[in-house]
């Protein structure tokens, strides 16, 4: 597996392909590390496919057999839940562009990242299109422009929508990332906010799938193996409302009790029955998508 790179990185998954490339803007999105990938070490030690694009076998049986025994130590659970929350999302949200949002503190930094992500995410609620616009001051944003990345004009005054999953990880050098479904937001914005916010950083690197979100398998194991699994220092997961509908951890814990049995005194659940389930649980849940939307993805895909 490639590396990312700070033109084009794809996740191979099948036909299908996801490109996180640099979001198109007034900038660039700054340069990432070399770093990382499928083919690291630590994965190599614990295990990791070889064949191309492929997510190791942790994350694949995250949900599955690694999993029949209800009670788990602390640190798998946290990641099959990280796991369940962001596929389902990723499904939830199928055929929309995805993007990829890196916040960083510098090291040694006295701020918490919690705190000035949750200060950057009221900032971003609050932003609309034509305020967003008349904060330019270069005349990027030009009619056609605005068009182009927010809709029509009708929906210019409306809230930037901005549904997400992060993962935080704290350490000597705090940084988040943010995997969200919602508009698009220019580099030197982000930049310009995650300064104010901080007073002492700006290191902000944003990248957007090339089509929809179309195997939200592959596309949940890439992003855990690739800003989780190996990371140093204490990592935690989060995500907004909108990532999946209203009352989905309840549904999802009625689904485990009914696909839970006791055999020899031990509770064990039937994954396969209930991701079978879940599955229909959640294109029943999908949001709609229109004609046009799903013509592109298609489109993407082939």
């Amino acid at each position: 597996m490639n590396s990312m790179t700070a033109q084009k990185t794809a996740v191979q998954s099948g036909p299908e392909t996801f490109y996180l490339s640099d979001q198109r803007g007034p900038d660039k999105a700054s340069k990432r590390s070399r770093g990382g990938g499928f083919q690291s070490r630590t994965l190599k030690r614990r295990g990791a496919s070889r064949r191309r694009g492929s997510a190791p076998p942790l994350l694949d049986s995250m949900v599955g057999s690694a999993c029949t025994v209800i009670v788990q130590d602390t640190a798998s659970r946290k990641r099959r839940r990280a796991y369940h929350r962001l596929r389902t999302g990723l499904a939830f949200h199928w055929g929309k562009q995805l993007r990829f949002l890196t916040l960083t503190l510098v090291e040694g930094s006295g701020n918490d990242i919690h705190r000035c992500f949750r200060t950057f995410k009221e900032r971003v609620r609050r932003l609309t299109p034509h305020k967003l616009k008349r904060q330019d001051t270069g005349g990027f944003f030009t009619d056609a422009r605005m068009r182009r990345y927010f809709g029509s004009k009708e929906t210019w005054n409306k809230p930037i929508t901005f549904e997400y999953f992060s993962v935080i990880i704290k350490g000597a050098r705090a940084h988040m990332h943010i995997l969200y479904f919602g508009s698009w937001l220019p580099h030197s914005w982000l930049k310009k906010v995650w300064r104010e916010i901080t007073g002492d950083s700006e290191i902000v690197d944003i990248r957007t799938t090339k089509g929809g979100v179309t195997d939200d398998k592959r596309l949940a194991g890439y992003a855990l193996a690739q800003y989780a699994l190996c990371q140093d220092g204490d990592v935690r997961f989060q995500m907004s409302q909108g990532w999946t509908w209203r009352g989905m951890v309840r549904d999802w814990k009625r689904q485990v009790t009914l696909h839970t049995r006791k055999k020899r005194g031990v509770y064990k659940v039937n994954f396969q029955e209930l991701l079978k389930d879940w599955s229909k649980i959640v294109n029943e849940k999908r949001i709609p998508q229109t004609k046009k939307r799903i013509l592109q993805t298609k489109l993407a895909v082939s």
